[in-house]
């Protein structure tokens, strides 16, 4: 089994590797050989450098081996690559008739995944992981051999162990998200190859649809839609509809057994590709910008385009209070008018998104998406500025963390636009938040190296606030910026006020003390 080796020089020699020598602890053979390879030549060897020597032609050498002495050096590989050894024996099968042993594969699935009695710490997840990718990519081999049958219900079993490990593993990484998309992909592959019976695969994916934590198999009618056919799509229908109409009578369309058995009902609407089944399922219950843009999709790929643009306008007007997350949806229907040759259509939109909320982001949009770019600069500019003259200084959502107040988005554009002096001017006019300050500090300080000084004092002040080690060592740092500003702009003595300023309110903080004595400016 594949190994993954690390050696790092910072500052010390550390190492780590997925052996089990390696996680114990100890400096394993596999990072020996890694540390050798990354040493070069011996100098006090004997033996001669060949480092400069031109490389040789391996395929052209293994070309020219007679087939018993090739025979010999693929068995010795095969003795110590399992993958290799496998996939060479499922191959030899295939060629043969044979069919594969699923239960010794079952077995290797099981013991990858392990015993559930046994958590997965955060620690050891990744190794963990690696070891079930090494599995899958060798069940992916196996399709190519020709055992695509089997490697269907081996897929649908490894499923039903990753499900059941979200019980006892720390998935802080989110592996089981990768491990489940591996699942599906090879699952899929697989079933592509094979072309099960179509109605008795729609019974196996909705009863995996439907019992199941994660969402290898979400949507799955339409995900397989090629496969399963019109009887599997049918049957998929037969089984999930009677229990979507018994859910819609849930108070609680969020439970996991009706939101499940939903999302499965949609993926049978968007299988048959009847736009109207899928805005009949979808009625009443339209949640999210995104469930008007799936409806929006269905119909332009049915060819009714006036529908589709009337429902993305919808989307957007019926979420216009959360138009953080209308993007998408607006995206969608302008290169929708684009395509039908309404640009001015298009080009309002994004004017529309900007006016509502001005942002950064919306405004670089907004420049790529008109043809009047120099216009459209004057007219976002003016906006803000008539915006701020008349008193408009908070954000249209009243939340800063979903919007900037318009003095700050004014003072991000001037300086996205290289205006830094505007900028400047802008902010000591306007304000803006502390972490636009800091960049207009580093923009400023250049020309101007005694104006961005109390930017930077305050932010030593709130580094220190934060009354660690951290945010010492960056207090530290800035201490040091300013001392190099006060000394270009011939007022050492702000820097040498300001450090005896830190020393007298904070002598008591022994871990920022020590760092400023490192620094030997006293």
């Amino acid at each position: 089994m594949p190994y993954h080796d690390e050696l790092r020089r910072s500052p010390t020699v550390a190492w780590s590797c997925t052996c089990p020598v390696g996680e114990d602890g100890t400096f394993c053979k596999h990072c020996v050989a890694v540390a050798l390879e990354e040493a070069g030549p011996d100098p006090t060897s004997r033996r001669p450098d060949r480092s400069g020597d031109q490389e040789p032609d391996v395929r052209e050498f293994v070309a020219g081996l007679d087939s018993e002495a090739l025979v010999d050096l693929v068995m010795e590989q095969v003795d110590s690559d399992w993958r290799l050894r496998e996939r060479l024996t499922a191959q030899a099968l295939a060629y043969g008739g044979g069919s594969l042993d699923s239960r010794t594969w079952k077995r290797r699935i099981d013991a990858v995944f392990g015993d559930s009695r046994r958590f997965v710490p955060y620690a050891e997840a990744g190794g963990w992981a690696q070891d079930i990718f090494d599995v899958l990519a060798a069940l992916d081999d196996l399709v190519s051999a020709g055992h695509a049958a089997s490697v269907v219900a081996l897929a649908e079993h490894a499923h039903r162990r990753s499900d059941k490990a979200v019980q006892y593993i720390d998935d802080s990484d989110g592996w089981l998200t990768d491990i489940s998309g591996r699942i599906g992909k090879l699952h899929l592959a697989a079933c592509r190859e094979a072309r099960p019976d179509p109605v008795e695969l729609a019974g196996r994916l909705a009863e995996l649809e439907l019992t199941s934590e994660l969402d290898t198999f979400h949507r799955a009618a339409a995900t397989y839609a090629d496969v399963l056919g019109p009887d599997g799509i049918a049957a998929y229908r037969r089984i999930v509809e009677p229990k979507w109409r018994a859910a819609k009578k849930n108070k609680d369309p969020y439970a996991h057994g009706a939101f499940a058995v939903t999302q499965a009902m949609i993926g049978v609407a968007m299988a048959g590709g009847d736009p109207d089944d899928l805005i009949a399922i979808r009625s009443g219950d339209l949640r999210t910008p995104n469930d008007y843009l799936e409806i929006a999709r269905t119909l332009v790929a049915a060819g009714r385009l006036a529908e589709a643009l009337d429902w993305s306008r919808r989307g957007l007007d019926a979420f216009a209070d959360r138009h953080w997350q209308t993007s998408p949806l607006r995206e969608f229907l302008a290169t929708q008018l684009r395509a039908a040759g309404d640009n001015p259509a298009a080009e309002a939109l994004w004017w529309e998104a900007f006016e509502g909320h001005p942002s950064l982001d919306g405004y670089r949009k907004l420049l790529a998406e008109t043809a009047d770019v120099e216009a459209r600069r004057r007219q976002a500019v003016d906006l803000l500025r008539q915006r701020l003259e008349a008193g408009d200084t908070q954000a249209r959502t009243g939340n800063p963390l979903l919007e900037r107040p318009p003095a700050t988005t004014l003072v991000e554009i001037l300086l996205y636009e290289g205006r830094a002096a505007d900028a400047w001017s802008a902010a000591t006019s306007h304000g803006c938040d502390e972490r636009t300050w800091m960049t207009l500090a580093r923009a400023r300080e250049t020309t101007h190296p005694l104006d961005a000084i109390p930017i930077y004092e305050r932010a030593v002040a709130a580094q220190i606030d934060t009354k660690k080690n951290g945010g010492y060592r960056a207090a530290v740092d800035l201490l040091a910026r300013i001392r190099t500003l006060a000394t270009k702009g011939d007022q050492p003595q702000l820097f040498s006020r300001l450090l005896a300023t830190v020393i007298a309110e904070h002598g008591r903080k022994r871990n920022l003390m020590a760092l400023i004595d490192k620094k030997r400016w006293s």
